[in-house]
């Protein structure tokens, strides 16, 4: 019988290995050295703090908003200097606050839009369409106190007026089973 080197005895073994369907020994531990480099750099990644992302934060126009409270209809259900329905919270911001967060209002708006665009769907027949402006701009008039006094029950047409919705359905208890049904708004609130 022959004697077989080292070298030999471990290129058979590679061979038998593949041709059991074991794979290549060696060309697994080189395709793990790409997988392990890679998650050494995540890792390396991880710890470092992430690069800062710039934000663009909107000039906003309490005027605009104005007028955009009043044209896409927020006057149906929102008052505003005690001009509008009541079926929504008011939007008036205490004299103290005088600084306008656009993302705070956006939020609060994100915690009602369930609501929200339900009433629009019922009341107006369509979802009110804002940008991201849009929101910022009916923020600060809701800020300003001085914006505020220009809306007055003149300012809003008489036609609008009479869409003004009354029931204070974001006082109502109720508001879990209207959540499970996702479109109807119970027509009255619950007796308390």
């Amino acid at each position: 019988m022959n004697q077989l080197s080292g070298r030999s005895i471990a290129a058979l073994i590679s061979l038998m290995t593949v041709g059991c369907g074991g794979g290549d020994v060696a060309g697994e531990a080189r395709d793990r050295q790409p997988a392990e480099a890679e998650e050494a750099s995540r890792r390396e990644a991880l710890a470092r703090p992430p690069a800062p992302v710039d934000v663009v934060i909107p000039q906003t126009n309490p005027r605009r908003g104005r007028i955009l409270f009043i044209t896409n209809g927020c006057v149906i259900c929102h008052q505003v200097n005690g001009v509008g329905g009541t079926a929504a919270p008011p939007l008036d911001r205490p004299a103290s606050q005088a600084k306008v967060d656009p993302l705070a209002f956006s939020a609060r708006m994100w915690r009602g839009a369930a609501a929200m665009t339900a009433l629009q769907s019922i009341e107006l027949g369509y979802v009110i369409a804002l940008e991201g402006q849009d929101i910022a701009d009916i923020a600060a008039f809701a800020a300003s106190s001085e914006e505020r006094t220009l809306l007055t029950l003149q300012s809003v047409p008489s036609a609008m007026q009479d869409w003004f919705l009354d029931t204070p359905y974001w006082r109502s208890k109720d508001w879990s089973e209207y959540k499970s049904r996702g479109e109807r708004i119970p027509l009255e609130p619950e007796a308390e």
